[in-house]
């Protein structure tokens, strides 16, 4: 009988010391988790959210390669050093999206830790956005299709006056 109190005594001595040695992080609120196809009404709805910001949290280089239109870019990596950026947007919808959905789940935890309220975690990312059948833009601003339209005008052009000069020369 002494023998299981002392067994029980020792159990417990040991739970409140492991207990005690766990780190408890803040939490404000929720991180909402949402459906691509929630993202799109948002973003599409400008009167019911009319400061919405959609928080793009890849790398520069995913992000030129294609990204949600009118995304702010701000890669997890560098979130933190600046949420400054964002503190204008503390109590305003902020979606958030990354590839898969990894990474902004981690970002969407970093803003609401930091006081931020009204965070959406788009679930999938952009991938799910595309699967979804929904526009993506890219930072290929299309000169190359205006010069190469620029550049066939002008060869069309060109070639019309060599003929005409031809033709005027060798009356046919």
């Amino acid at each position: 009988m002494v023998r299981k109190k002392l067994v029980f005594i020792l159990i417990a001595l040991c739970s409140f010391s492991v207990v005690g040695q766990i780190s408890i992080v803040p939490v404000r609120g929720m991180v909402e988790i949402i459906s691509v196809e929630d993202a799109h009404e948002m973003i599409t709805n400008s009167t019911l959210y009319p400061d919405l910001l959609i928080l793009d949290v890849r790398t520069q280089g995913e992000y030129d390669a294609e990204h949600i239109c009118n995304a702010t870019l701000i890669p997890l990596d560098e979130l933190e050093s600046r949420l400054n950026e964002l503190y204008p947007y503390n109590n305003t919808e902020i979606i958030v999206y990354c590839q898969s959905g990894s990474r902004s789940a981690d970002a969407s935890q970093i803003l609401n830790i930091n006081g931020f309220t009204k965070v959406y975690n788009m679930d999938g990312g952009i991938s799910a956005w595309k699967s979804a059948g929904y526009n993506v833009c890219t930072n290929d601003n299309g000169q190359g299709i205006d010069f190469s339209l620029t550049f066939f005008i002008m060869v069309l052009f060109g070639t019309m006056g060599i003929l005409l000069i031809y033709y005027k020369k060798h009356r046919f």
